[in-house]
């Protein structure tokens, strides 16, 4: 009964601790659950999923070693009633499906089969971010959580291609005697989808590559492709000596350097044929020996849902000196990558005396170019900055260079963090600038040891470092602290990080994967234990507070200058924890570098204790019972004599390297032994002494730091001293992508929770915000902390301008530890049109689905409000019902004859579009997007016709919105206009300031429009119509009255300047029952025209007759008058 409320209890803590978000760095990620495609799940270490053109098919058990224990629990779980879900995600997109409660066929197995179209409708051939899953089985408890990824094999392009003829193990093996180094490339949105190339010697000719889409987790997975014949193809005479130097795989395309040149690939998005062709750029005057020394550089960024003002960018250097007939050694070109320019302008490139370009990387994010500068005569090294004009660098810094010290003699390259704006400067140091180049920060030094490449994954934010003796090092994005993983011995090898930030050991022969979280510090696989970061020396410990020590590292004065930088603290230990044998460790804060003094130390670190350090006891030491006398020798030397008579109060040779420490006083490290009763040291604070110091017994303790014996001291990982909680439960990803259009603001939520035990807590923002381009948008913060010490980050974004763009908005845990999975998240914001913003037209009635599946539905009079229009139908024109004028064809089928095409003006208009050229509608390829979107570009598709929206149709059912109508009786007086703008959290109706603009497609007339006209939409009435030449109105209480009969094809479009989406929605209403027109007016006109023609007809014939009337009637009159007067 106790161990059941123990565990409900620590259930209802998970519950209240963590039901207002996801809580990250908590635990160690484990694998819970075994999941695939497959009825059979295999026992892989990670869940991949890949999706078709079929149904998503999802099988999962619980892992465990022993089946029946598997068995065992998964029937405990359905039998309570509980059954794991799916969580599909990307930074844009966040869903959730459940798995049948039900068992699949009475086995261990959970199945769920989730429709594509219920994941994604699209199926077009372009850049698409992987999806993330977790299976959870208590969401936001962080239990039971099993992370994957899903890819889409449909649209992702590199998948849609085959490289060249596929090879066969054995001619992969027979590469190995020529290799010399490997390249590894990834797509940007889909890290497990990579690119793994040879780079040969000169006993070997060739181009081959192998093809993953599962991140090299199996050896076996990879697909191998022999390119040679595909180059030799664009090359007119030189064959020999052909290899990769270099790869970059952008979003649309893939570029390969080459011994004998520069190739890209067609657009990879359209594949004209099933095997990849290449196009080779030219480079005058450049040569084999030159492409040898080529490098290739690209800023990696992600373009899924991609922007207009997003492009790909790849760059070139070359490692000569350029001659006067050549422009430059460093080209660049954005994608289509057709026209290659040189990296400086012609102004600089005149210059006499002109650095070498290591690099130049385009920063899309500020428009700007960013070259690495090294002058190879004064061994300078220094960034500058230049804005983009007409994709042009201008001749001016944007801002004045940052010049490197002297020590950074040996610059190798520059790269972006992917999806970020963290810029890294590598060689034997390495720097970080967080403001696109105009300042930088110090990470690492590594003397004569350099890094020569690097490795990076976005989802976890890990940097692997590769040095050239072989030694891995391990940063987080913009954090300015290292770590030691581990050291490869094998001549060829290089680092990859999958999708989900698992880090590879890939070499020609196999491929080796840390199964281990990134930055966990736990052991790995692939590194082994996690290396010791102490160094030989002895530590001599010196109290500042009762929490506060300072450690010295010894440097015996006799040290030769080569060797003392074996002997020192270095960056690589700020933020890691010193652990002592016996017990105690101190969490490293601070490096201090000694440049006077003390002699003997040359560095030092301030660390707060976490854990008191154990002291010397007699059996150690038989001087810690013992007063002692300190006094100065006069040559940089303290003596220590004991001053207690009693034999058992001694020195004794083991004591050289510890160190004597009395709270208040300076410490001193015992470095020579003389007798059982004296030795000597050195002070680690010698200016606070000023005369002869008196240690009663007691009153002082011995440490033990030293190393002449093998250390006891070790510098290890600090654990993780973070949690992260995202409050949104919307926000599932830690790199989230938030669209905000003109006027919209978002809030973005952070809460950080201490982990720090035993730690003092230093009130300041444990969190620093970095925007990427602050000119973009506007950006505000405010920080607090609560009761709990738990930090709390409020972020307000504004958009201020009518100005596209992106930027990233980095949130760095500065204090956090290398050993948290989540040290920085990176939101991307753009300053656009989010492609879930639409504009949608609200039909005044509303048809259940079932009617529109029968076609009819009747109102209360009985009158069908559902229309099915006729085959090849086309509305009538201003000329006549029967003489159709408009292009637009409905219902499309060219097997069919086309009725109303008696006249000359109707059979020479209207042309098919989606069904051109093709014999019947079944080959017209209309795709259910194009059914039920009421776009006049696919009249073709439509059968039937309504007044709803694409958006609705997707609600009803995809064919028969398309081929039914809200069908109204003639006329339609004041039909309402009502349109709302749906977004992905919410939809409002349209009013001031979107104005709107609306048009009938066909040229349809007899409709009208009315509507409200307030002073302040009159005046923009008044300024917009002359730009736009077309009439303004206001949405809001906008109305039609249509007088005509048959189909009303409108399109409204919301004015422009108000948002930067393209809003329009097109409609339709079909007219029925329009009356016979009343023959009165015809009859009338008919007798007034027959009496007006006899008047004049008669008046011809008197005329003709000579008879006049008006002289008869006179006549007549005058004899009448004579006749009354007699």
């Amino acid at each position: 009964m106790e161990s059941l409320l123990i565990y409900v209890m620590i259930l209802l803590l998970n519950v209240f601790e963590f039901s207002s978000g996801i809580v990250y760095n908590k635990r160690e990620k484990e694998n819970h659950f075994v999941c695939s495609s497959e009825e059979v799940p295999t026992d892989s270490q990670i869940i991949k999923l890949f999706l078709s053109m079929d149904s998503l098919k999802v099988y999962c058990s619980i892992r465990h070693e022993n089946k029946d224990t598997s068995r065992a629990r998964l029937s405990v779980f359905t039998s309570g009633g509980l059954a794991p879900k799916l969580i599909i995600s990307n930074s844009t997109y966040l869903e959730d499906f459940h798995f049948n409660l039900s068992l699949f066929n009475n086995r261990a197995l959970w199945f769920i089969d989730i429709p594509r179209e219920s994941i994604t409708v699209n199926t077009d051939i372009a850049a698409v971010e992987e999806w993330i899953i977790k299976v959870t089985m208590h969401e936001g408890l962080n239990i039971y959580d099993t992370e994957g990824t899903l890819l889409d094999l449909v649209r992702e392009p590199i998948l849609q291609w085959t490289l060249g003829p596929e090879m066969s193990n054995s001619q992969v093996k027979n590469l190995f005697p020529h290799l010399i180094d490997i390249k590894v490339v990834k797509c940007p949105c889909a890290n497990d989808v990579a690119l793994f190339g040879f780079i040969l010697n000169s006993t070997y000719n060739g181009v081959y590559i192998g093809k993953t889409s599962s991140g090299f987790w199996e050896y076996n997975e990879t697909t191998w492709y022999d390119l040679t014949d595909i180059i030799y193809s664009q090359l007119k005479d030189e064959h020999q000596g052909l290899t990769i130097i270099d790869m970059v795989l952008t979003n649309h395309f893939l570029v390969i350097l080459t011994s004998l040149g520069l190739f890209v690939s067609s657009d990879l998005r359209y594949p004209v044929t099933s095997q990849m062709q290449l196009s080779r750029a030219d480079f005058c005057g450049f040569e084999r020996v030159d492409y040898i020394k080529g490098k290739l550089w690209y800023n990696e960024k992600c373009f899924a849902n991609k922007e207009s003002f997003e492009v790909d960018y790849v760059t070139i250097t070359f490692d000569r000196k350029r001659t006067l007939s050549e422009s430059s050694s460093c080209f660049y070109s954005k994608e289509p990558f057709l026209h290659w320019l040189p990296c400086l302008p012609s102004i600089i490139t005149s210059a006499r005396f002109l650095p070498h370009v290591v690099t130049f990387l385009i920063d899309q994010e500020t428009k700007t170019g960013i070259y690495l500068f090294h002058n190879r005569n004064s061994k300078r090294t220094y960034v500058s900055v230049s804005v983009l004009k007409n994709e042009i660098p201008n001749s001016q810094p944007k801002f004045p260079n940052f010049q490197f010290p002297i020590s950074f003699s040996n610059p190798v390259g520059m790269v972006f963090h992917p999806r970020s704006h963290f810029l890294y400067v590598y060689g034997n140091q390495v720097w970080i600038s967080m403001d696109g180049g105009n300042t930088f920060e110090l990470v690492c030094d590594f003397l004569s040891n350099y890094v020569r490449k690097t490795a990076h994954s976005f989802y976890t934010s890990e940097i692997s470092l590769i040095t050239q003796n072989g030694r891995i090092y391990m940063t987080k994005a913009g954090l300015t602290r290292y770590t030691k993983s581990g050291r490869f011995v094998d001549n060829i090898f290089t680092l990859y990080y999958d999708h989900l930030g698992f880090i590879h050991k890939l070499t020609p022969e196999r491929f080796d994967t840390d199964l281990s979280r990134s930055g966990s510090g736990s052991s790995s696989n692939i590194f082994g234990t996690p290396p010791d970061l102490g160094f030989d020396t002895a530590l001599a410990p010196q109290f500042l507070s009762p929490n506060e020590m300072i450690f010295f590292a010894y440097v015996p004065l006799s040290e030769p200058n080569s060797k003392l930088y074996k002997r020192k603290f270095k960056n690589i230990h700020i933020g890691k924890v010193i652990n002592y044998s016996k017990n105690g460790n101190a969490y490293i804060r601070k490096l201090l570098v000694h440049t006077n003094g003390p002699l003997g130390f040359h560095t030092s670190v301030l660390t707060e204790i976490t854990e008191h350090f154990g002291a010397e006891n007699f059996k150690d030491s038989p001087c810690v019972y013992a007063s002692l006398k300190i006094s100065y020798t006069g040559n940089i030397f303290y003596h220590i004599e004991i001053t207690t008579r009693a034999s058992y109060a001694k020195f004794t040779v083991e004591d050289v390297e510890k160190t004597v420490v009395r709270p208040g006083y300076s410490s001193f490290l015992i470095t020579e032994f003389r007798d059982l009763k004296n030795v000597l040291s050195l002070a680690t604070m010698p200016n606070q002494i000023k005369s002869t110091l008196l240690f009663p017994v007691r009153s002082w303790f011995l440490y033990n730091f030293g190393s002449t014996k093998g250390r006891n001291w070790t510098i290890s990982l600090k654990p993780c001293n973070y949690w992260v909680q995202q409050d949104d439960h919307n926000i599932l990803s830690l790199n989230v992508v938030k669209y905000l259009d003109v006027g919209n603001k978002e809030n973005y939520e952070l809460k950080l929770i201490p982990n720090t035990r035993g730690m003092k807590l230093l009130q300041v923002p444990p969190v620093i915000v970095v925007v990427g381009n602050p000119a973009l948008l506007e950006v505000k913060t405010e920080g607090y902390y609560d009761v709990t010490d738990s930090y709390h980050l409020k972020v307000h974004i504004a958009s201020k301008f009518f100005q596209k763009g992106s930027t990233s908005l980095s949130m760095i845990m500065w204090e956090a530890s290398t050993s948290c999975s989540v040290t920085t998240l990176l939101p991307i914001m753009k300053s656009s049109c989010s492609y879930l913003k639409t504009l949608h037209h609200i039909p005044g009635r509303q048809i259940p689905r079932e009617d529109w599946i029968s076609g009819v539905h009747k109102d209360s009079r009985g009158f069908n409000m559902i229309k099915t229009l006729p085959i090849n139908y086309r509305p009538p024109s201003n000329m006549g019902i029967s003489i159709p004028l408009t292009d637009n064809i409905y219902h499309a089928d060219p097997s069919k004859p086309r009725p109303r095409s008696l006249f000359h003006k109707s059979k020479v208009t209207g042309k098919f579009k989606q069904c051109d050229n093709v014999p019947s509608r079944e080959m017209c390829n209309c795709t259910e997007h194009q059914k039920f979107s009421h776009a006049v570009a696919f009249s073709d598709c439509k059968e039937k016709q309504d007044s709803w929206s694409a958006t609705q149709c997707l609600a009803v059912d995809l064919c028969i919105c398309f081929i039914q109508v809200h069908r109204f009786k003639f006329p339609v007086i004041q039909y309402p206009v009502a349109l709302e703008i749906f977004t992905e959290k919410e939809k409002f109706a349209v009013k001031p300031p979107y104005l709107v603009t609306m048009t009938e497609v066909n040229m349809r007339q007899n409709w009208q429009l009315k509507h409200n006209m307030p002073e302040n939409v009159k005046k923009m009435k008044d300024f917009l119509e002359p730009l736009l030449n077309t009439s303004v109105y206001n949405p809001l209480g906008l109305n039609i009255s249509i007088r005509g009969s048959e189909l009303f094809h409108f399109k409204v479009s919301v004015v422009p300047g108000v948002s930067f989406c393209n809003l329009e929605e097109e409609f339709q209403i079909y007219v029925d029952e329009v009356p016979l027109p009343f023959p009165g007016h015809m009859l009338i006109a008919v007798a007034t025209s027959v009496v007006l023609g006899g008047l004049i007809f008669v008046a011809f014939i008197f005329q003709m007759h000579n008879i006049h009337l008006w002289r008869a009637f006179c006549r007549y009159l005058k004899e009448r008058l004579q006749t009354h007067q007699l």
